[in-house]
Order: C-alpha cells, then sequence, then structure tokens
C-alpha cells in the first residue's frame, strides 16, 4: 500500500509539475500580444508574437489583435446652416502593442465599441457642424477629412490607439440642395470662364497696342530717310531692271522733268 501510495503521489506531482511546465510556455501568433492577468491583476509587460518562457503558469493569457482593422460608419450629421447630412466615414486603426495591458485594464477587450467608435461619431459631427453642405459637396471635402484626422488622433493617441487614416466615402443631401449647389458651381465656373476670356481680350488688345506702336515708331525712322533724290535713284534703278528683263518689250513711263524721260531700250 505504501508503495501504491508512492506511485500515486509521484504521478500526481508529475503531472503537475508537467502541467505547470506547459503553462509555463506561451506561443504569441504574429500581429497579436498577449497580456497577462493573474487573478485581476495585470502584468505591464506585453508578449509580442514568438515563444515566451517561462511565465507566471498561473496567469490568464489575454489575446488582443494589433493589426490594421477598417471601420465603416453611417451616420447622420448636421451642417452649418442646419441642414442634415447622410455621410459615410472609414477609419483605418490599430492597437499599439506597448499599451495593450493599458487598455486591457481600463477598457477591455472591445475597445473598439467602447472608444474608437463613439469618438469618431462625436469628432465626425462637432467637425462637419462648422462647415456648410456646399463644403461637403466640393473642394473642402479634404479639408474637413483631414480635420476630422488631426482631432480623432490626438484622442486616440492619448488612449493607445493609432489612427492610420479617415475617408470620406459619400455625402447625401436633400434633392434641392444638392440641385443648388451644382447650379451655383456651374454659374461660378461660367463667371470663371468668363473673366479669362476678358483677360485674354485686353492681353490681345495690348499686344496690338504695342505692335502698332512699334510699326508707327519703324514708319516713321523710314519717313526720315526717304529725301527727294534718294526716291530718284531708286525709280532710275527700277526702270533700267524692267528694260533689261526679257519679259518686257514695252515700257511705259511717266514723264516727269525731274527724271530722265527716256532709257535706251535693249533690242536683243
Amino acid at each position: 500500500m505504501n508503495k501504491v501510495k508512492k506511485i500515486i503521489t509521484a504521478s500526481i506531482t508529475g503531472g503537475l509539475l508537467g502541467l505547470l511546465s506547459i503553462r509555463g510556455i506561451s506561443c504569441v501568433p504574429a500581429g497579436h500580444v498577449r497580456v497577462l492577468d493573474t487573478f485581476g491583476s495585470v502584468e505591464s509587460r506585453e508578449l509580442n508574437p514568438g515563444i515566451h518562457f517561462p511565465i507566471n503558469p498561473f496567469a490568464s493569457r489575454v489575446a488582443l489583435d494589433v493589426r490594421t482593422k477598417e471601420m465603416k460608419e453611417s451616420m447622420q450629421v448636421p451642417t452649418k446652416e442646419g441642414l442634415i447630412a447622410g455621410l459615410d466615414v472609414s477609419i483605418l486603426y490599430r492597437l499599439q502593442a506597448d499599451k495593450a495591458s493599458d487598455i486591457y485594464s481600463t477598457v477591455g477587450q472591445d475597445y473598439s465599441s467602447v472608444i474608437v467608435e463613439p469618438v469618431l461619431r462625436n469628432v465626425t459631427r462637432d467637425v462637419v457642424s462648422g462647415y456648410t453642405s456646399e463644403d461637403l459637396y466640393g473642394p473642402n471635402r479634404p479639408k474637413i477629412s483631414s480635420e476630422i484626422e488631426s482631432k480623432l488622433k490626438t484622442f486616440y493617441n492619448i488612449r493607445g490607439i493609432e489612427l492610420e487614416s479617415v475617408l470620406l466615402r459619400d455625402v447625401k443631401l436633400p434633392a434641392e440642395v444638392t440641385s443648388a449647389i451644382e447650379t451655383k458651381i456651374k454659374s461660378k465656373q461660367a463667371a470663371e470662364q468668363m473673366e479669362y476670356v476678358l483677360d485674354k481680350e485686353k492681353s490681345e488688345a495690348s499686344r496690338r497696342e504695342i505692335e502698332a506702336g512699334g510699326i508707327a515708331k519703324a514708319q516713321g525712322i523710314i519717313s526720315q530717310s526717304l529725301t527727294q533724290e534718294y526716291l530718284q535713284w531708286k525709280y532710275i534703278e527700277a526702270i533700267q531692271d524692267m528694260t533689261t528683263s526679257q519679259n518686257n518689250t514695252c515700257v511705259i513711263m511717266p514723264y516727269d522733268s525731274k527724271l530722265m524721260p527716256i532709257l535706251p531700250l535693249d533690242k536683243k
């Protein structure tokens, strides 16, 4: 009986030691961290991906995902004019691995629904209320997205959550508001086009005025050099060229006492 008791005792002891040894090893998969919770006492250090030994065999191992996640939200938000706009927003975020134990201690594993989602809704409404419907529909959308991202980052970083990006996917406004905005945008574009045409015409008029001034100046310089003697000489040269040309058989010249009335013709 003593031998049997010793065998049983040894078996139980060996089993417990083996179990404790197994419990003293933890394998953490990629993209996760584990937090050790020993009867309500959470260790400040996190177990990063890989094999860890030894660890407290009595501690619970709480796995938290630190990979990038996407959250999509569709919400009704008021604009600056008091209109209600439908807004679809997406954010990319992830849990900071070195803050996992803090998140687990203060919030729990469901931090997305406790922190991420409510803050996203609150900040989005707060930012959009400072803009008009036209801002949501026009080129100010990137500015709105950037402002939402800046405010979210400030809050999320304090809680150990890293925000990667914010995307305004879609904006839904009442049909009459959308039509009015489109009409206003078209009118603005037409006005800008007309302003462009007027500026172009003004530039062309200035160019023509400068060109005309240059031509007038050139003509003035030329007219000053055209003396009576110079014109007579050019006249005689022109007549000589005509009389020696093979294409001319007869030359009729006006009579001018100051010019030679007759030039010899080449009869060949």
